[in-house]
């Protein structure tokens, strides 16, 4: 079952102790009834979790765990295609070193596999996280990064279905699409110390299935970057 919406909760809260007496059928009825208006955007795509200062992963974890992202720690098949896709992006602004883009793909498939042998340490944190959307599985990778410059780098990467890129790829029309992606000019932005980047790319899957022979795991790829002094910071 979807996680309910604490806004959902904050307007039952609203209306259950407004001063109206309900009977307790009435009370419930009406919870149902906020429910059912709030599951369709139970999860619905916001990556504030990502552009959020914390000064630990188990922070972020939180945030994320509150939209329905859950953490993966054993490797699957659709887990580690879908963190190949996303280190495709390179390849589509044409760092490719010459090489084709399924050698590509293989390569960034053992990459992703290293990242379930990757240990913690004190200033350097990673995580892989899963929701369910519908049918579809899609998946954020997560960098912490404390740096010796007391300074912190958040990236998430984001690896989305098509139930939550449509609305993301209307935002962008007209998209003018190459080799079966089109890739969003970068967004930056700094603000009271701290300096963030947006960066999609949308991914024709059936152009990208056709040349691949294979199944394309996301329909976009949404990645940010946060970086922002740490709390223990000296300037």
């Amino acid at each position: 079952m979807p996680r309910r919406p604490e806004g959902c909760a904050e307007v039952a809260h609203i209306f259950l102790t407004g001063g109206s007496k309900l009977t307790r059928r009435a009370c419930r009825a009406l919870c149902a009834s906020l429910f059912a208006a709030c599951a369709s955007t139970a999860h619905a795509f916001d990556a504030a979790a990502c552009t959020t200062p914390v000064q630990n992963i188990a922070e972020l974890e939180s945030a994320l765990g509150a939209q329905g992202w859950s953490v993966v720690d054993k490797q699957s098949k659709p887990v580690i295609e879908a963190l190949a896709w996303i280190g495709m992006p390179q390849y589509f602004a044409g760092d490719s070193g010459g090489r084709s883009q399924s050698y590509v793909l293989d390569l960034k498939r053992n990459t992703a596999k290293g990242y379930f042998r990757k240990k913690d340490l004190p200033n350097a944190q990673t995580r892989i996280l899963t929701r369910r959307v519908g049918r579809d599985t899609e998946l954020v990778l997560v960098s912490w990064l404390k740096t010796s410059l007391m300074e912190i780098n958040l990236t998430c990467d984001f690896a989305l279905s098509e139930t939550t890129t449509a609305p993301l790829r209307n935002d962008y029309l007209p998209l003018a699409y190459s080799k079966g992606y089109a890739r969003v000019p970068t967004q930056k932005s700094a603000e009271s110390g701290a300096s963030s980047s947006v960066q999609i790319v949308f991914l024709d899957s059936e152009t990208l299935k056709s040349g691949l022979k294979s199944n394309i795991p996301a329909s976009a790829i949404f990645s940010t970057s946060l970086s922002y002094p740490a709390k223990d910071h000296t300037p």
